[in-house]
């Protein structure tokens, strides 16, 4: 029989159930790695898509109005 679990030892299948929100305000570094390593460069590739496409309705919208 295994002992009961404590604060101390995290249970793997309770901690990814925690949200990756809850881990990032913790400071979890699992977390922290998976951001430096996945999210944030995902991150600035949406920002990036959204501002071109931002760019180009604003330049389609210029070109509408000369006509």
């Amino acid at each position: 029989m295994r002992p009961p679990p404590t604060y101390q030892t995290p249970i793997e299948k309770e901690e990814n159930k925690i949200p990756r929100w809850d881990r990032k305000r913790d400071g979890d570094p699992m977390y922290r790695k998976y951001w430096n390593e996945v999210g944030r460069p995902l991150r600035r590739k949406m920002l990036e898509e959204k501002a071109e496409q931002r760019r180009l309705s604003v330049k389609e919208r210029r070109c509408k109005r000369k006509d």
